[in-house]
């Protein structure tokens, strides 16, 4: 093989492994990751006594007087989803109810599961507060009505979209370089909105572009 032949080969595949890192790096874009978390609001009082985990510890000093709250709640249990140095959303379960003065109710009925919108924005088509609940591959873009409030994910009387419907999407987008990124939270909300699982999410970083529900790939 002479040098001449041997110098073209070597640019060949300089040139090809160049564009095989650019195609690599186009394709690009979605970031993936798991949480995982669930969040009980415990029901009865002795097993709420009986638990040592950091919610029903919260909740057992609401009731004996310790922390001052009008109602009944798990905490703002919040993440940081783009790697700033804020935290973007947060998620609760809250009893709607004041507190009974005559001792913590043997059950609840009016339980609301909500998602904080901290430095994000959440798509909620109903416009009143019960933000979309997304199926598998359902597209994520800047269509639909966007809103930086508290959403409803389920409460009494079957209220929220996502209450009892299994695993579902919740759509985000976040403002950086003055351009949208969209993004996907995948949900579980017990039917009585008493147990919220926050299981995976996932973002475009190429600004302005759609992502399916589920995508992270």
């Amino acid at each position: 093989m002479n040098a001449k032949f041997t110098k073209t080969l070597v640019v060949i595949m300089l040139f090809g492994i160049l564009v095989g890192c650019h195609n690599i790096e186009n394709n690009l874009g979605i970031v993936h990751k798991n949480i995982n978390k669930e969040y009980v609001l415990i029901q009865d009082k002795t097993q709420l006594q009986s638990s040592n985990d950091e919610i029903s510890n919260y909740i057992d000093s609401i009731i004996d007087g310790l922390i001052q709250a009008d109602f009944i709640s798990t905490g703002n249990r919040s993440f940081n989803l783009v790697g700033d140095s804020l935290h973007d959303i947060g998620f609760e379960i809250i009893d709607l109810r004041p507190l009974n003065p005559s001792g913590f109710p043997s059950n609840f009925d009016t339980l609301a599961a909500r998602v904080i919108a901290m430095s994000v924005e959440i798509r909620d088509n109903s416009t009143y507060g019960y933000c979309d609940a997304l199926s598998t591959n359902d597209i994520i873009n800047e269509t639909g009505n966007w809103t930086n409030n508290t959403c409803v994910l389920g409460t009494f009387m079957n209220a929220g979209q996502f209450q009892g419907q299994g695993e579902k999407h919740l759509a985000f987008r976040f403002w950086e370089n003055a351009e949208y990124k969209y993004g996907w939270i995948k949900i579980y909300c017990s039917q009585h909105s008493d147990t919220l699982r926050i299981i995976d999410y996932a973002y475009n970083s190429n600004a302005n572009s759609s992502i399916l529900a589920g995508q992270t790939e």
